[in-house]
């Protein structure tokens, strides 16, 4: 029995199942998390040089510790949540992310932020100003304007209202961790929508993890200034016209839109990556889908990135 290509193949087959399933969304796997057990694959060759390779029961033992030892990198990978490298690097060199603002006005909680339904409101505008958390949409909420909840309670939610008129209101929400040696296990950040309102979206997140599904909504206009950020959007038909501005950091950005709407692109990001789906006319500085101009209802994206990877696709 070769021990070392029975231990290599099991290896191989974990890190390719864990891949599949990560591909099919199957399973959120951390794979940042299990970086700092490095130290077990230096155990585990150690283990593989001190048993007897002409022994069964040094075989056995081999093959046993690479079983557990990925077993408990893939307990670590699954229980962790996902976050954006450049927040484990800050996290691990001791940088503070959440700053308290001394003229922060806002009470924090952990319980769930609620706007009440007003049926004379039908518009409104959020602004989330988030960092550190996963952020993600719960299912729609027709009892309510708006709801926001984090699962974990190390981190808190603080929100403000303002009634910009009888059928207008502003919402503004933020986030921050409890104490300054925060523990980021759990840390989810849950969002519902009222669907019968037009909403205005101003989403300024940090170091995030954000999966929103924005296909329910009357969304007039978006406008998303992301860091190291890992954001993936979906939206639904646009209004007459729908705006979408994106300023982009070093992100990965992936947004899908339905099959025939219509979108005009209008793009400055030289160093960064940005492909579409559909047939689409490209001019200097502009990229239009062919039923752009007879369209009734249409996106406007501008998008302004650094170093990013804007995928723009068809569902």
């Amino acid at each position: 029995m070769n021990t070392q290509r029975i231990t290599t193949g099991i290896t191989i087959l974990f890190i390719g199942i864990v891949l599949l399933l990560s591909q099919l969304n199957s399973i959120s796997f951390n794979w940042v998390g299990i970086f700092r057990y490095w130290p077990l694959f230096i155990v585990l060759a150690g283990i593989r040089m001190l048993v007897p390779k002409d022994q069964q029961i040094g075989q056995f033992i081999a093959i046993g510790a690479t079983v557990v030892i990925l077993g408990f990198l893939t307990y670590i990978g699954l229980s962790t949540p996902k976050e954006p490298l450049l927040t484990q690097l800050l996290k691990n060199k001791g940088v503070q992310i959440d700053m308290d603002d001394p003229n922060d006005k806002t009470n924090y909680t952990a319980q769930k932020l609620q706007v009440p339904l007003d049926d004379k409101i039908k518009s409104a505008n959020l602004n989330i100003d988030l960092g550190a958390t996963s952020l993600k949409n719960d299912s729609t909420t027709t009892s309510s304007i708006f709801t926001a909840y984090n699962t974990s309670s190390e981190y808190l939610l603080g929100m403000t209202t303002h009634g910009e008129s009888s059928d207008k209101i502003d919402i503004n929400l933020k986030g921050k961790f409890k104490d300054k040696d925060f523990n980021s296990k759990n840390n989810n950040t849950y969002i519902s929508l009222n669907p019968n309102i037009v909403w205005k979206l101003n989403f300024d997140i940090g170091a995030i993890d954000a999966k929103l599904d924005l296909s329910p909504y009357k969304i007039e206009v978006l406008d998303i200034d992301a860091g190291a950020t890992s954001l993936k959007l979906k939206l639904g038909q646009p209004l007459a016209t729908t705006k979408i501005s994106m300023d982009a950091g070093a992100s990965s950005i992936e947004i899908a839109i339905p099959k025939n709407a219509a979108c005009r692109i209008t793009s400055d990001n030289a160093l960064s990556s940005t492909s579409y789906e559909g047939d689409f006319l490209k001019m200097d500085g502009m990229v239009k889908s062919t039923n752009y101009d007879a369209a009734t209802e249409k996106f406007d994206f501008d998008i302004n990135g650094g170093i990013a990877s804007i995928k723009i696709r068809r569902y």
